[in-house]
């Protein structure tokens, strides 16, 4: 039996944040108090008009406005579940808890006491001082719940399938420039873009990189990849491996280098650099030249910045077409959105 983790009900995105992170932003505060000839400030005498604001925090509330984006359509498909239920329950002539209990309860598998002693075992030192008799019961508890969840989604998965539902709930889209030159992989004429910000230093954008692998693999042909550089200032050696990433690019391999910094472990110091070229085969005095200078340092302050007037706080952080994925994400979250683009093209 493969070791349970207990407590762990739902994947959480995490990213690395810059520092110090932004103050948060209330959903319930107006963006824009203004008069009625929409001017919000004047400096000597000059006016600052509420449009040229609007047009200037539009892309830093975009991590608000998916926030928002994200709980109005939590809150639709509950709203979703909750009359496809309540339809099935009326052509069966009961209750929708009565259905609940005939379809969720009653149809869950359940933990029996040899799988709840095993997890024990494994995750005693969790318990502390806790009585045995306690802890399973909390293992129980927990199992039960879990079972319970994932058997409701199925049984509403399947009532979707039979009903006509349409969603027309928009996402939130960002306008993202690719810089000429910018890193991609995959067809220019893809129907979906992925432009990552990425942090070379960052174990979070190293945990992504998996599932960015799976989607350019499930989806070829159909998905193109953009890599544009977010090096932050708690890391010493991202501006060092995003500069070392770009010199490779000169020699045409600057994938074969990326892959290397996201899966591989290493200092990222300049022998450390060095060395990766060395295994990827690369003219070691043109590579060296080229990360002794700053030759591409504009290019990586200039994405930087793109980043965060993007409104983007922390690596990693994707836009799929316009459409923000923020913090490590697994393969579904992709896969929800491509999908739902592919779909609507």
């Amino acid at each position: 039996m493969r070791r349970v983790v207990l407590l762990l009900l739902a994947p959480v995105a995490v990213s690395c944040a810059r520092t110090p992170a932004p103050p948060p932003v209330s959903a319930r505060s107006s963006p824009t108090v203004t008069t009625a000839a929409g001017v919000v400030a004047e400096v000597n005498g000059a006016a600052i008009q509420s449009r040229e604001l609007d047009e200037r925090v539009y892309n830093r509330l975009a991590g608000l406005r998916q926030q928002e984006y994200d709980l109005r359509r939590q809150t639709l498909e509950e709203m979703i579940a909750e009359r496809l239920v309540a339809a099935e329950a009326a052509k069966r002539g009961i209750s929708a808890e009565a259905l609940v209990k005939q379809e969720v309860d009653k149809k869950s598998a359940l933990p029996d006491e040899a799988q709840l002693d095993t997890i024990y075992e494994q995750n005693k030192p969790r318990f502390g001082n806790a009585p045995k008799k306690e802890a399973v019961a909390r293992i129980r508890e927990i199992l039960t719940q879990r079972a319970l969840v994932e058997r409701r989604a199925v049984f509403e998965k399947d009532l979707r399938r039979a009903a006509s539902v349409t969603v027309r709930l928009e996402p939130p889209r960002i306008d993202v420039k690719i810089p000429a030159g910018a890193p991609a992989t995959g067809p220019k004429d893809a129907a979906v873009t992925i432009v990552e910000f990425t942090d070379y230093q960052c174990p979070y954008c190293h945990q992504s990189q998996r599932a960015i692998d799976e989607v350019l693999s499930r989806y070829s042909g159909k998905v193109r990849l953009v890599h544009l550089d977010f090096p932050l200032d708690i890391h010493p050696e991202a501006v060092s491996a995003a500069r070392a990433a770009r010199c490779a690019g000169e020699q045409g391999k600057f994938w074969e280098f990326h892959r290397s910094l996201m899966m591989q472990k290493g200092s990222m110091d300049e022998d450390d650099l060095k060395a990766r070229a060395k295994t990827l085969e690369l003219q070691e005095r043109a590579f060296g030249s080229c990360l002794a200078s700053d030759r591409h340092d504009e290019a990586i302050q200039a994405e930087l910045h793109q980043g965060t007037e993007l409104g983007v706080t922390g690596t990693p952080a994707y836009f799929v077409n316009g459409r923000l994925l923020s913090g490590s994400q697994p393969v579904d979250s992709f896969v929800d959105v491509i999908d739902a683009e592919l779909a609507g093209r």
